[in-house]
């Protein structure tokens, strides 16, 4: 069974979102100056605590940021670091990857985290929807429905996952199994069309369809249980099999469009005036649909138990790689 890779995901400004996800996490940052440090080393602020570094990184963190390069950091600029580097406990962020033979230093207690790691960390935000990955000059409070479903036409977009990691491992006594974000491949179904009402009256009508090959099911899109920008990780695709043939598609997608309402009824007969409810089935057209298929993506991880196994973000299910 091959190993997966996850694509690096790296965000226009690191710094400034770093500061932003530790800022929604309540970790507030103390400025700090420090002076004589090597090239391209910047201490961002010293922390109270670091969650993500776990149960051991109690006290106060300083963390730094290490500025993108064309060569990979090297164990000797770190020495030159750690010659003036305050007394404690460091955090480094490192958009300079890291050698593959870097060894702990001996006399500091640092965390380095290089590219590849911190692109995950951010990715995970922004699948969870801490954190909204967008274009410098794009407002989203001021797009109309339309402008976010055409939007969806031309990018993949990703739903929010409804399961967390932490507390799903946990739950499972795997505490300590790694796992790496990973998108899983699906569509999702505009249908434009009318609605027939029982005595043939007609009511325009637009949907948008989810289909989920790994569970297979379909469901009506809300697309507040979107992410508008998808971050750059590896997709996974479904086997061919796994996707709904066309026949069965048509079929299940106008079912599921099919409205059921309650509507008000009168009626006079010899015990007099009657009012009651009635349930009327509106049936969608299909003779007059047009559908469109576009991409979409399911929030989901490889997780080692400890061979690796998809877990999809949405249902809490764990599937084999294909």
């Amino acid at each position: 069974m091959g190993s997966f890779q996850s694509q690096t995901y790296t965000p226009r400004d690191v710094l400034p979102t770093v500061r932003d996800l530790l800022n929604n996490r309540a970790i507030s940052l103390r400025p700090v100056n420090i002076e004589n440090t090597p090239y391209g080393f910047s201490c961002i602020g010293i922390a109270e605590r670091i969650p993500e570094l776990g149960t051991t990184m109690k006290r106060e963190v300083y963390i730094w940021h290490v500025s993108s390069g064309l060569l990979p950091l090297t164990e000797q600029e770190l020495e030159r670091w750690g010659v003036d580097a305050p007394d404690g406990r460091h955090w480094i962020l490192s958009e300079r990857k890291l050698p593959d033979d870097l060894s702990p230093l001996s006399d500091l207690n640092v965390e380095i985290w290089g590219p590849d790691k911190v692109s995950t960390w951010i990715g995970e935000a922004v699948l969870s929807g801490e954190l909204i990955a967008q274009t410098p000059d794009e407002v989203m409070d001021q797009l109309t429905l339309e402008t976010e479903a055409s939007e969806r036409t031309t990018k993949p977009i990703s739903l929010k996952p409804l399961i967390e990691i932490s507390n799903w491992l946990a739950h499972r006594g795997l505490e300590g199994a790694s796992f790496t974000p990973v998108l899983l491949d699906a569509r999702m179904w505009l249908v434009s069309g009318y609605l027939e009402g029982p005595n043939g009256e007609l009511e325009h009508s637009n949907q948008t369809v989810t289909e989920d090959p790994w569970s297979s099911n379909l469901s009506i899109l809300d697309l507040d249980d979107t992410i508008v920008h998808s971050p750059e990780l590896l997709v996974i695709s479904p086997p061919e099999s796994s996707w709904l043939s066309d026949i069965r598609l048509s079929s299940e997608i106008f079912k599921l469009l099919e409205v059921r309402r309650k509507e008000n009824i009168e009626d006079t007969n010899q015990s007099g005036h009657v009012r009651g409810m009635l349930l009327q089935t509106w049936s969608f057209k299909a003779e007059s649909s047009d559908v469109e298929s576009h991409p979409i993506h399911i929030p989901g991880w490889i997780v080692q138990m400890p061979e690796e196994k998809i877990l999809h973000g949405r249902n809490g299910r764990i599937y084999d790689p294909a």
